[in-house]
């Protein structure tokens, strides 16, 4: 046991030095006191002078040359690399979406997870097929490194818009799609499943007795799809009878058509699941129905970025936006790098139920 102990003080000096000599090193090279193409002191001068054994300024250089600062040739020592350019990274979004959406949220999330090589350009796409596919084209004839794009919603691609960006982006330029896909693309994706996430909530709902359900449908193809796949499987699991009158269809531009049609229902249901920032918008009109929250109108949103700003806070259905920034960006610098098998990846995180007050 002493002579392990002694083993593990002797190895955290050693560390200590190779960090030691590493930072000094990278400190003058960032300084110019060794500038490009220059060569630093040879393993044994450096040993010398700070008093080290060779083996910690070995380990020291090629500490730096993994960090692309030196390359270092055998039999001729290491040599100074020029500042690395950072390589870009394009992301194509709708900016009309912040703030309080959850492309808001994955932006930070990428960002977090961005490599020190790379920088992030934003590029509206103003939601509309067209500038979006032309702007893919633009972006990879200028040389960008690769590109993050959540598609827009309500478009349909047909097989010639496929083909022109599978020929745009070829080998050339890696490309992730998040939250939405274009099915034919060659291109990494992910996203959530949000066909899980509505069966975990209205399990959720059951236990608590609610058995009268409403619905406000998402604004994307995908997630109306996913929804409404889950409604069904978990009401048939359940014995809870679907009424189509509670399945309610939001146009995003007129929100008191859809408080008339939530008017016409709220006698009576028991529950509600709608996106949260639309349900921070109805907050008044569920308060003022006269029913007690959560005894007598459950409350679930979708998306849970803005749930506190709901009274009570929000049980949500978790959009798993730290997932996907970071799988997404990750995936991305292995692609630019050319460190990862070609397959492209297909993943749709299962949701969290995130219990509150509602």
């Amino acid at each position: 046991m002493v002579q392990l102990r002694k083993w593990v003080v002797q190895m955290n000096v050693a560390n200590n030095k190779v960090q030691m000599l590493h930072d000094l090193l990278k400190k003058e090279i960032e300084a110019g006191t060794y500038k490009q193409g220059e060569k630093l002191p040879s393993v044994r001068d450096m040993a010398v002078s700070y008093n080290l054994n060779k083996s910690t300024a070995v380990a020291a250089l090629a500490t730096l040359a993994n960090e692309g600062l030196v390359r270092t040739e055998a039999g001729r020592g290491a040599f100074v690399l020029g500042k690395r350019e950072p390589k870009q990274i394009a992301m194509l979004y709708y900016v009309d979406a912040a703030p309080f959406r959850v492309e808001t949220e994955l932006l930070r999330h990428l960002h977090k997870s961005m490599g020190e090589d790379y920088f992030l350009s934003l590029h509206d796409t103003t939601q509309n097929y067209p500038v979006f596919r032309d702007k893919i084209v633009s972006l990879v004839r200028s040389g960008v490194k690769g590109i993050i794009a959540i598609p827009p919603k309500g478009y349909i691609p047909t097989q010639e818009d496929v083909d022109v960006l599978n020929d745009t982006i070829s080998d050339r330029v890696p490309l992730v799609f998040v939250i939405r896909n274009i099915e034919g693309v060659n291109a990494d994706y992910y996203s959530m499943n949000l066909d899980t996430g509505i069966q975990k909530a209205v399990a959720h709902l059951a236990t608590s007795g609610k058995r009268h359900i409403a619905l406000i449908e998402h604004d994307s193809r995908k997630f109306i799809e996913e929804e409404l796949a889950g409604m069904e499987t978990a009401c048939r699991n359940l014995g809870i009878l679907i009424n189509p009158r509670y399945i309610l269809q939001y146009d995003y531009n007129d929100l008191e058509v859809l408080k008339q049609k939530l008017r016409q229902i709220l006698e009576e249901i028991d529950a509600i699941i709608a996106p949260d920032n639309l349900l921070c918008s109805l907050q008044e009109l569920l308060r003022n129905s006269g029913k007690a929250i959560p005894e007598e109108l459950s409350v679930v949103g979708i998306n849970d970025v803005v749930s506190p700003f709901f009274y009570p806070p929000l049980t949500s259905i978790h959009f798993p936006v730290e997932a996907i920034g970071f799988s997404a960006m990750n995936t991305m610098m292995m692609r630019i790098e050319k460190s990862m098998p070609p397959e492209k990846i297909r993943r749709n995180f299962v949701p969290e139920l995130i219990i509150r007050e509602t």
